[in-house]
């Protein structure tokens, strides 16, 4: 199978290292990341350990369309993902998302129909430098269409084969939602207190603050009429963060670097569907808030320990 990943981050880049021994990869990414692989390969450390030789290219310029297009961008980047694949792409090629935040399926629907597949992941890992991935735990990769089933499970089944552990459901939007709300929680509190996923939960007062942000969370989603797969989304994030305890969230990660985060793909779209359903979020608003102003600051101290 053809197979193109957009957004060859840490995560990208992972999923990319994965499927290559089985399947012809191209990586879509930063510049940094393209010259380092195609100069050495792709170098995974951690739980997976492994170079490989892989395509790496900044732009889908001159490449054949693949039978299937993982979308691993930031969520602010997904319209212009789109715009930039419309033409490219061929009527049979599969789009799966494994984005952060909420709204990334339906624009792809939007675009490709039935040939959007949903999905989400709670892999860990990091870039050490541009071309070596720290993969610190392969997670569980959950994808999914009520519109096309069989896709999903195909995709889903090539992706255990490469072995990311992989599973399918109909009720993908309540996975999706789950992620959001973990991210809407551990990502922007991160952010601000640099801190990892695992220190976040060591802290008391901490917590009680990650528990209310969770409620809030759960409000909204069932506000919208979301089936959470999980009955407490404060426990789910509990288990996530163990589970990548050594992890710097990619929000963390993006305000040391002075980056643009997705805090208004997360936070902000859980603040606007709170708003039209007359669902009081002032945490997440809140972080919204001193997430943005933090935006374009490198650096920074940690303001517990």
């Amino acid at each position: 199978m053809r197979v193109c990943i957009f957004g060859a981050g840490s995560i990208g880049s992972c999923i990319g290292g994965m499927l290559a021994r089985d399947h012809e990869v191209t990586l879509i990414g930063r510049k940094a990341n393209v010259d380092a692989v195609s100069a050495g390969g792709l170098i995974l450390e951690g739980v997976v350990s492994r170079k490989v030789k892989v395509d790496a290219r900044e732009s889908v310029a001159n490449l054949p369309p693949p039978d299937l297009l993982i979308v691993t961008t930031k969520a602010y980047a997904t319209a212009n993902v789109i715009e930039e694949c419309r033409e490219w792409t061929h009527g049979d090629t599969i789009a799966l998302t494994l984005q952060n935040g909420l709204g990334n399926l339906e624009q792809l629907r939007c675009w490709k129909g039935e040939s959007a597949i949903g999905g989400t992941t709670t892999m860990g890992a990091s870039m050490v430098s541009p071309g070596v991935v720290q993969v610190v735990d392969l997670g569980k990769t959950v994808l999914g269409s009520d519109l096309n089933p069989a896709s999903a499970r195909s995709i889903a089944s090539a992706l255990r084969v490469s072995g990311i552990p992989t599973r399918t459901t109909r009720q993908i939007r309540g996975e999706i939602w789950s992620k959001a709300i973990v991210n809407a929680s551990i990502n922007p509190v991160s952010a601000i207190l640099r801190l990892s996923n695992g220190e976040l939960i060591k802290s008391e007062t901490v917590s009680r603050l990650l528990m209310d942000i969770c409620r809030e969370c759960e409000l909204v989603a069932e506000g919208c009429g979301i089936s959470l797969p999980h009955k407490s989304m404060y426990l789910r994030m509990r288990s996530i963060a163990r589970q990548t305890a050594p992890n710097r969230s990619s929000m963390l990660r993006d305000i040391e670097l002075g980056r643009r985060t997705e805090i208004r793909n997360i936070n902000g779209e859980i603040c606007r569907m709170g708003r039209d359903l007359a669902i009081p979020t002032p945490l997440n608003a809140a972080l919204m808030s001193v997430v943005e102003s933090l935006e374009n600051r490198k650096g920074g101290e940690r303001l517990i320990s």
